[in-house]
């Protein structure tokens, strides 16, 4: 190419010099593709175009313990729908990030505002129910019972 030609560089230091370009074009082009895949739709909610699952921007921002988080997300009216539901732990894993954090320090997307490295989710084993940790990428199971700092993040599916 004229580029080449021009640097007048032995083969070695233009094939170096051409890896340097891509790897270099790899940081603005990759982080793009990946933060369009979750969509804020500017009226709460941030659509996920991988796993067609629409989540509310915030979760509940106070303890909650399982029975009330149920009731919380199924009483939702966020973004004008009616359907929201307490996410499956797989889900809530869809949503961690660990080389990204959220304005509290949540490995989450920066769209969805955590407040609490534990969120509930609809998964129960007899008394217990499934939390999913953003900090470390866990999920734990605990008394439904318990309110300590723990979270409802509300989902539903796009149609």
């Amino acid at each position: 190419s004229n580029i080449m030609k021009t640097l007048h560089l032995p083969l070695i230091n233009r094939s170096f010099f051409i890896l340097l370009i891509f790897y270099f074009l790899s940081f603005l082009i990759l982080p793009t593709n990946a933060a369009s895949r979750f969509i804020d739709n500017g009226d709460g909610t941030i659509s996920d175009t991988k796993t067609g699952l629409m989540w509310v921007s915030k979760d509940n921002g106070v303890p909650i313990n399982w029975p009330d988080a149920v009731e919380y997300c199924q009483n939702l009216r966020v973004g004008g729908y009616t359907d929201w539901r307490m996410p499956t732990l797989a889900e809530l894993a869809s949503l961690y990030n660990p080389s990204e954090k959220n304005r509290n320090g949540y490995h989450t997307i920066k769209l969805i505002t955590t407040t609490a490295q534990s969120h509930w989710s609809s998964e129960t084993r007899g008394h217990a129910a499934g939390r999913f940790n953003f900090e470390y990428g866990k999920e734990y199971w605990l008394r439904q019972t318990y309110s300590g700092p723990t979270r409802a993040l509300s989902v539903r599916f796009s149609q």
